[in-house]
């Protein structure tokens, strides 16, 4: 319509009641849901634009619309619509082009040519209010305005009031009143283009419920959820089974079972809400009648479901939201199906037993997971919504479920686009002021077998490279038996088996990481990258994998910590994820953008013994990298678990691995955080902390000299410190469990002295590892009789470690270079230097019996294909510089206290069953 004239439309004359017409509104995105709402009601609704449905009705429609309608906000009788003059104008737009640069456009464009509040009262007071309501009813004025219209929304609604009370006086010389709890509701809209009136039929908004006495924070919008279930199909009747993993408040549940019982919402405002009860044409005894019905039919459907329930689970981390949950539903009147409800504090870590022991043919997995308020930091959402599809995924199929819908709503697009749905259908909406996606589909419930259980041995010719097919076909067919009944799909295949195909391979479920240990300066470059190429080609075409599933490394030998920097070649957008699964966690991997995946495979067992140890316990994870073992901790119901690691960035890995194991991060136990992740200098912090643990696990680098602490750590050299500083964190009766790749690794003989110590390198070492030549050693170790041991006085071991501190690393900084190469000591100390120059004998007297070319150990004499020692460890942690440790001639010594001052006294060399006792001697 493009006359700025008022077009008047009077609702009353020759009005039928038995057909009218009606304007409903709801919420933007929610259009769809309300035509299937109203198609359920046997209504053909109409779409004219965002947020507004035009349909035909009678009377007693009406009145059912009223009643039952769970996602509409309000229903409106139309009156008028009036067009704003409008006029051409010209404006200046300014923005960026593709390459950022700024561009200037002029554009024509149609802006309102009156004033609008004037335009407002033109408008309403051409029409006879005297036919809507009389002088002794109560009125009131809700405006509605675009963002696009410019106007002050106050004014303008005090304007149109003004119109309808000058329409009254000019009549009858006076004029209705104005009231808050008004007997009509008059609604008007108004945007650049035009302006509508409508008599407010249903009063207030319909989205409000009676039954929510207890919210939550963000609690979700009770129309919306209503709506997401009708797009979800919930209202056919074909689910048997509800679960809300993170319910909330209960919107979800409460929502769905009224719908299933077929309780009318509109019950909550038969009393006085509704705006028609003042309506000329409101049949009061249609309007009873219809009440009464809706409330018998509700209870006869509640009986029903209390007799055969559907299963309705409803779990949540947080022990308020479950309480609320419960109050609301009370409120709702749910109270005789209540006890079939299945309502548990449970964080989504315990959805995946919770989910295989269900017994239902066609569930619907529907939540509103925290979109980054509750644990406040957004980049550890995304593999929250990531877990939990694996989640529901993993304990469906335990179930042996075959059929399933998954309905999740996101704050961004990102995050719901992890969720294992076909053919997923995305709906854009709001939840309040927030813009939300709603992702719902059917489960993928189909299961991909990892590489090492479908692997297939086949008849395979290729001269070039047969030697090496053959071997490896022998190395799947053998661990593919293995790996089946350890459960295990993360796996190393292949360890430089022939001296020609000088790689590593190993296996991460459907990936394979590929690395080449950079060979000798004296192979050819060219016969080095053909030898590489035949082996890549073989690995694809063994496993039948593409080639974007190959992923491949140059193992170099590195310097300090250069193993935990990016890969120089990674992309710096790139960052993919992958998950693996070990045992019941999931764990992210990146085989592109760093020296090292984010998961250790040799340390597997050892992984699951700290599992085994940590039920109920306070755990402490030192030198925690991606905190892939406090995973396995937390997952098995450790009380506590402290991770504690240089790098800030590997901690962030840690907690996405948490998220993604549905672990929540900000968990309280006793009002103190149950997971803590520490950025600090591991010996600088033990030192200073004095918490205790039931359990701690130790897996330090072989050496380090990271920038990020003064001087160096030398996995030999600091052992003895390192662990007892552990162990003093350590409970009496807890354990510690240390463990490191550094192969000719020799455990001091002191620690056995003073603590029980089992080396446990044959439990920890993986069948896919070579026992006779393991790739890291591991121990044991735990108070002696179950009480602690702390030397006579633990002032003598802080004194001893201060000087290991202040010596080694303080001393050796990371900017003297030349002196950490040389591995050599700066220092005015006769015996430290006299330590030294042994030191640097011994690594002269290694480097002529073993050279390290390449990042591997060879034999200077031998070729590229003539025999490796592959003792070393193949993880990019053991591929850098390290200091050998001399047994040194010189008598040992211990540290006493004289005079203030710290004095070395000599230890008599004779071994004894005891554990050696230090004591300070007094001062003079």
């Amino acid at each position: 319509m493009s006359s700025h004239t008022p077009v008047l439309i009077n609702p009353f004359e020759k009005f039928n009641v038995n057909d009218f017409e009606l304007i409903i509104t709801c919420a933007d995105g929610l259009e769809n849901a309300l035509l299937i709402e109203l198609d359920s009601f046997g209504l053909a609704g109409e779409i004219l634009r965002a947020g507004r449905i035009r349909v035909q009705v009678s009377l007693a429609k009406f009145y059912h619309i009223c009643l039952y309608s769970r996602v509409a906000s309000r229903v409106l009788l139309p009156i008028g619509e009036y067009h704003f003059k409008q006029k051409q104008a010209t404006t200046n737009q300014i923005s960026k082009d593709a390459k950022g640069r700024t561009v200037a456009r002029t554009l024509d464009t149609q802006i309102i040519d009156e004033d609008v509040p004037e335009a407002l009262y033109k408008f309403a007071a051409r029409y006879d209010w005297a036919k809507v309501f009389g002088l002794d009813d109560t009125f009131a004025i809700r405006l509605s305005t675009d963002k696009r219209l410019t106007v002050n929304q106050q004014f303008a609604t005090l304007r149109i009031k003004d119109a309808i009370a000058d329409n009254f006086n000019k009549q009858f010389g006076e004029r209705p009143d104005v009231s808050k709890t008004p007997d009509f509701h008059i609604f008007a809209a108004a945007n650049n283009k035009f302006a509508e009136l409508f008599l407010d039929l249903s009063g207030t908004s319909l989205h409000r419920r009676g039954y929510r006495v207890v919210n939550t924070a963000a609690p979700l919008k009770e129309n919306l959820a209503a709506a997401l279930l009708y797009e979800s199909n919930w209202h056919r009747g074909e689910h048997d089974a509800l679960i809300d993993p993170m319910c909330g408040s209960g919107t979800f549940i409460t929502e769905a079972l009224l719908m299933r019982a077929d309780y009318p919402v509109g019950l909550d405002k038969t009393t006085a809400e509704f705006g028609f009860y003042h309506w000329a044409y409101h049949d009061d005894a249609l309007w009873q009648e219809a009440v009464s019905r809706a409330s018998e039919r509700f209870h006869a459907n509640l009986d029903k479901l209390a007799q055969n329930p559907p299963t309705v689970i409803a779990l949540d981390a947080d022990a308020n939201a479950v309480h609320a949950c419960h109050q609301n539903l009370l409120a709702s009147g749910l109270a005789p199906i209540i006890g079939h409800i299945t309502l548990q504090q449970k964080a989504v870590s315990g959805l995946k037993d919770t989910l295989s022991k269900i017994r239902a043919d066609h569930p619907l997995i529907i939540t509103n997971p925290p979109y980054g308020e509750r644990l406040g930091e957004s980049d550890f959402i995304k593999p929250l919504y990531h877990g939990l599809g694996l989640s529901v995924v993993d304990g469906l199929m335990q179930a042996g479920v075959t059929r399933a819908d998954m309905a999740v709503l996101g704050s961004h697009v990102e995050h719901v686009d992890t969720l294992p749905i076909i053919d997923p259908k995305t709906l854009r909406c709001h939840n309040g002021a927030l813009t939300v996606y709603f992702r719902h589909g059917a489960l993928d419930l189909t299961k991909e077998d990892s590489l090492i259980e479908s692997f297939v041995k086949r008849d395979i010719i290729n001269e070039e490279s047969q030697e090496f097919i053959n071997r490896f076909q022998k190395n799947l067919a053998h661990l593919k038996k293995l790996a089946k009944t350890d459960d295990v799909t993360n796996l190393r295949v292949y360890d430089a088996d022939l001296p020609n195909y000088n790689v590593a391979i190993d296996l991460y479920g459907d990936k394979v990481h590929v690395q080449e240990y950079a060979p000798p300066k004296q192979i050819p470059a060219d016969v080095a990258k053909a030898r590489f190429n035949l082996v890549l080609n073989g690995v694809r075409e063994v496993l039948g994998v593409f080639r974007e599933d190959v992923f491949i490394k140059t193992r170099a030998r590195q310097s300090g910590n250069e193993q935990y920097t990016k890969n120089p070649n990674a992309d710096t957008k790139r960052k993919k994820m992958y998950v693996a699964r070990e045992h019941e966690a999931y764990l992210y991997v990146n085989f592109t953008d760093y020296l090292d995946t984010g998961l250790f495979i040799d340390h597997r067992n050892m992984r699951q013994i700290v599992a085994n140890a940590s039920r109920a316990k306070r755990v402490l994870n030192l030198f925690a990298y991606t905190c892939t073992a406090s995973v396995h901790a937390a997952m098995a119901g450790a009380r506590s678990v402290t991770s504690v690691d240089l790098s800030a960035n590997y901690l962030d890995w840690g907690k996405q691995n948490f998220a993604l194991n549905g672990l929540v991060l900000d968990a309280e136990y006793e009002g103190v955080p149950k997971y803590q992740f520490i950025a600090s200098d591991v010996f600088e912090w033990i030192k200073d902390h004095t918490e205790q643990y039931d359990v701690i696990f130790i897996d330090p680098p072989t050496f380090s000299n990271s920038k990020k602490f003064k001087g160096t750590f030398d996995v030999q050299r600091d052992h003895v410190a390192l662990i007892n500083r552990a162990m003093n964190r350590l409970s009496a009766d807890g354990v510690l469990y240390f463990s490191n790749n550094y192969t000719r690794f020799e455990l001091d003989e002191s620690l056995s002295a003073r603590y029980d110590v089992v080396c446990i390198t044959d439990k920890t070492i993986g069948f896919d590892f070579n026992p006779k030549k393991p790739i890291h050693q591991s121990y044991q170790i735990r108070h002696k009789n179950g009480k602690k041991t702390i030397s006579q006085s633990s002032d003598e071991f802080d004194a001893k470690a201060q000087i290991t501190d202040d010596e080694v690393y303080n001393t050796r900084r990371h900017t003297e270079k030349d002196e950490f190469k040389k591995n050599r000591f700066k220092d005015d100390s006769k015996d430290f230097k006299k330590s030294n120059s042994k030191r640097d004998d011994f690594k002269r007297r290694d480097k002529k019996s073993d050279d390290f070319k390449g990042g591997f150990r060879t034999n200077s004499k031998e070729s590229f294909g003539g025999k490796k020692d592959f003792k070393r460890d193949h993880r990019d942690r053991d591929f850098k510089d390290q200091t050998e440790t001399l047994k040194s001639d010189k008598p040992k010594v211990r540290y006493e206290k004289i005079d203030g001052k710290l004095v070395a006294v000599p230890i008599e060399t004779a071994q004894t069953d005891k554990p050696k006792k230090y004591t300070v001697k007094p001062k003079s």
